[in-house]
């Protein structure tokens, strides 16, 4: 469909004719997967602005969907009739409160930069997994786990008050921001809107627009600023902090690398902890497919079993050698072996440094030599995720069997997030891109792991997003997906904001 002009012209009127365009060559480049396209593409810089496209969507029966850095598949149109909200003129950081540990950021702001500002001031940020290229805003990412996750939580964790424009266009300030005018507490005064704001993970555009939102912040026991020498992916800083130390432990099974993530956890040593895979390891340092597959193979060989990359940072010298005796003594326990590649003086500030400012999640994914993603995810007990992923693994070595995903010589990642209170999981999976029915494994493999999660009583997993999912899971989870769609049709009565990902409300 095409925009009635009355419409098209109102939105200009809004944001500015250099900050709107239907034009096919633009609305193009806002396409994913062969979805529709938008209909048209507004740039708002201010609340008020997106609030005015909000209640004109609204007033015309359309709909819009908005979206910051738009790394993810979650932002296309959806189906016709769209409007896009691309935030990206709303990029500041308004404020860092150095004494109550957060920050307070707009929609555009990415983790990179403000990771860089809070270094200068001895704070630190954690960083959804997806890269520091993602926006900052603790509402924009899907579940926000990330790298720092075991010392510096995740997204629904860290989120604080929040700005939200509703799909109906009312401007809500919650938490303490609407009581108060301050940032600090994301919940009250009354009844908190955060579950319904966002749960295990976010409406991925299908319940308004976040605005502003306050996060968490950490301690940084790091220098101010990091001197990086070469260029990617061999660039490095000239010498790792003292106190840092970072390491890539093989065990002989995936039994003993849970036990010994959980000791990790239950001594709080970790910084970061990830069960990085050696291909992810191996996509940290190759410049080419040729080396990719080489490394792959060197670090196959090299390793016992599945292993986790753990970085630790002393804030003293008696809490760093705490810290190595402790990791040592649960290495010893458990039977776990290094990787000595990962700890060479030539690798080990570059791995060191694009861990901590997750500069190589991209490389990590996307190769010429197949494309790794992430299948069955949640965040529950690190031990019941361990069991979670364990029962669903098999499928990944039947498909591997039949030619249609590569071999990858790895276990399944698990991932221990507030030292162990809580655990991500994955499988990861190479792609066979010479196979064109490869991609098609993905969403089969989806769907054992819901069955097993349905059957072994583990709880919703983060891969569950739109109707289908969550009419599966919602009969088994006291139905939560009927409150849902309460939720949806109670601050959506119009339907204008665009929900594929999230739930529709009529279904």
């Amino acid at each position: 469909m095409v925009l009635k002009r009355e419409l098209y012209q109102a939105l200009e009127d809004v944001v500015g004719p250099e900050n709107i365009s239907e034009a096919p060559v633009i609305l193009g480049s806002y396409a994913q997967r062969g979805r529709p396209r938008f209909e048209a593409v507004t740039l708002p810089k201010t609340t008020e602005e997106v609030q005015a496209i909000v209640r004109l969507c609204n007033r015309f029966g359309v709909q819009f969907k908005a979206s910051s850095s738009g790394w993810g598949a979650y932002g296309d149109a959806g189906g016709p009739g769209v409007v896009k909200l691309d935030l990206r003129r709303m990029n500041r950081i308004l404020e860092i409160n150095e004494k109550n540990m957060y920050v307070v950021v707009e929609p555009y702001v990415i983790y990179a930069q403000l990771q860089a500002e809070l270094m200068k001031r001895g704070l630190n940020c954690n960083i959804t997994g997806a890269g520091s290229n993602c926006s900052a805003l603790p509402l924009a990412a899907h579940q926000g786990i990330g790298h720092l996750s075991v010392s510096g939580s995740y997204g629904e964790r860290n989120q604080l008050a929040l700005e939200w424009v509703t799909p109906e266009g009312e401007i809500v300030r919650a938490g303490s921001l609407g009581s108060i005018g301050q940032w600090w507490c994301g919940d009250g005064p009354g009844p908190s809107l955060r579950g319904i704001i966002r749960g295990n993970v976010m409406p991925l555009g299908g319940l308004g627009v976040y605005t502003k939102a306050a996060q968490k912040i950490y301690h940084w026991p790091g220098p101010a600023t990091f001197p990086i020498e070469g260029v990617s992916p061999h660039y490095r800083p000239n010498q790792i902090p003292p106190g840092f130390m970072i390491h890539y432990i093989s065990f002989p099974s995936p039994e003993k690398l849970s036990k010994a993530a959980q000791k990790v956890g239950e001594a709080e040593i970790g910084f970061i902890l990830m069960g990085f895979n050696p291909g992810m390891i191996s996509a940290n340092i190759a410049t080419n497919n040729n080396e990719d597959l080489a490394y792959i193979k060197q670090f196959t060989d090299s390793v016992q079993g599945p292993g986790f990359l753990i970085i630790m940072a002393g804030n003293s010298p008696r809490d760093t050698e705490y810290k190595e005796k402790a990791l040592q003594q649960i290495i010893d326990e458990y039977g776990g072996e290094p990787l000595e590649a990962v700890e060479e003086p030539k690798n080990a500030g570059g791995f060191m440094w694009r861990f901590i400012r997750v500069t190589s999640s991209i490389r990590e994914v996307a190769r010429a030599s197949g494309i790794f993603a992430g299948e069955v995810g949640g965040t529950d007990v690190f031990p019941l995720m361990h069991q979670y992923i364990m029962r669903s693994a098999p499928v990944k070595q039947r498909y591997i069997d039949e030619g249609k995903l590569l071999a990858d010589g790895t276990d399944p990642f698990v991932q221990s997030v507030e030292h162990g209170h809580a655990g991500h999981a994955e499988l990861l999976i190479r792609f066979n891109k010479q196979d064109p029915g490869s991609l098609k494994v993905a969403g089969e493999i989806a769907q054992f792991a819901n069955k097993t999660a349905i059957e072994g009583h583990f709880g919703v997993p983060g891969h569950a997003w739109g109707d289908a999912a969550h009419d599966q899971y919602g009969p088994h989870t006291l139905n939560y997906h009927k409150w849902l769609r309460k939720i949806k049709k109670t601050f959506d009565p119009n339907a204008a904001s665009e929900s594929t990902n999230y739930i529709t409300a009529d279904n």
